[in-house]
């Protein structure tokens, strides 16, 4: 009698455990959001969840978008949507050249900057080296 009592139970588990491993898989993540196009004054550009693990540099999707172009005189705002402290710098990574520099992003917090002048500006992240983007001035 006991046998089959101890059978059952392990039976009972092995389902259990099936079922759990079942519905673990058949949840959907949320679609990551997509950045608002440039409007008349500003665009967005989110910093992208796991945004500070290598490998977003390979699919150019660190910062999304990873490449801008707007007018003299608009501004654009990052976006933190990572779980991870960024930066969002000027420059390269071995060469920060002081144009802007956000500090310490928390997650969820923003950062904003006007360009004034026409040119290139290269950027990247701090903390994550192989985090860049660029922003075309026109």
């Amino acid at each position: 009698m006991s046998k089959k009592i101890i059978i059952t139970c392990i039976a009972a588990v092995c389902i259990i455990i099936l079922v759990g491993i079942t519905v673990g898989d058949s949840v959907e993540k949320a679609p990551e959001p997509e950045p608002e196009p440039v409007t008349q004054d500003h665009t967005k550009v989110m910093i992208a969840v796991l945004s500070s693990r290598p490998g977003c540099e390979q699919t150019n999707s660190c910062y999304l978008p990873p490449n801008v172009t707007i007018n003299s005189g608009q501004t654009i705002v990052w976006i933190n949507d990572d779980r991870a402290f960024h930066t969002v710098t000027g420059g390269y990574y071995d060469v920060f050249d002081g144009t802007f520099d956000s500090g310490h992003m928390n997650p969820s917090d923003t950062f904003s900057y006007t360009f004034d002048d026409v040119g290139e500006f290269h950027y990247y992240c701090r903390l994550h080296p192989w985090m860049e983007g660029t922003v075309i001035v026109n």
